[in-house]
């Protein structure tokens, strides 16, 4: 039995990775700090014939994520995590709430950092195995009224980077996967999302890469995936 973990389990996107994963046959967990949507993706994998249980773990407190890594690392071989975990922020530069932008730099990029340190051994006792982080068209280009999201999106690609080659040679994939709007979360409130949701990519295309990373060859990597709809 293998597990695979994703974090930020409670969002639309993270729900449609965990019932991805648990359609590989993984053993799946969701953390996320929404009980109602945690249990519903939940008893949607198990409904399918999946196996699923889920954590109330809040990434910005950091005992809670401590304790959450060891209950995640006592348990069967962990053969993929998701850091599907994030904040988003509405703001131009000048006026922004600095509260807001520090909570959201520590959800999007310091979290994961201490969720990677935490979390890693696991995956290299697991190996081969994935660690895949969501990141946004955000990583690569800037864009205006969302500095502090801009900056931790690329902050994250680093990440992403420097830990492939840390682990490269020790059986551990790792990739980002940076997608245009969704139509979930933030990218139903953008103009886009507003006009016609249809246009945008869907949280189904998201899992889709991420079971495209899992189950790529074990003697390559695909280090980062973007997506963008097609529709323009």
């Amino acid at each position: 039995m293998t597990r695979a973990l994703v974090i930020g389990g409670s969002s639309e996107i993270g729900a449609a990775i965990g019932r991805e994963l648990a359609a590989l046959g993984f053993e799946v967990q969701l953390w996320g700090r929404d009980v109602p949507r945690l249990d519903w993706t939940v008893d949607s994998i198990q409904a399918a014939g999946g196996r699923a249980t889920s954590a109330v773990v809040d990434v910005s407190d950091r005992a809670a994520l401590r304790a959450a890594a060891e209950q995640a690392l006592s348990g069967p071989r962990l053969g993929a995590v998701v850091w599907a975990a994030g904040l988003f922020d509405w703001a131009a530069a000048d006026v922004a709430e600095p509260d807001t932008w520090d909570r959201l730099l520590d959800v999007n990029l310091a979290a994961a950092a201490v969720a990677t340190r935490l979390l890693l051994p696991g995956l290299l006792a697991g190996a081969p195995s994935s660690l895949i982080y969501l990141g946004s068209a955000a990583s690569r280009q800037a864009f205006a009224h969302n500095a502090a999201y801009v900056a931790s999106k690329h902050g994250l690609a680093g990440l992403a980077g420097a830990v492939w080659l840390d682990v490269r040679d020790n059986g551990v994939k790792v990739s980002l996967i940076a997608p245009g709007l969704v139509a979930a979360g933030a990218g139903l409130r953008s103009p886009q999302g507003q006009a016609d949701p249809r246009r945008l990519l869907q949280p189904a295309d998201i899992a889709a890469a991420v079971r495209f990373v899992v189950t790529f060859p074990d003697r390559g990597c695909p280090t980062e995936i973007r997506l963008e709809p097609q529709a323009g």
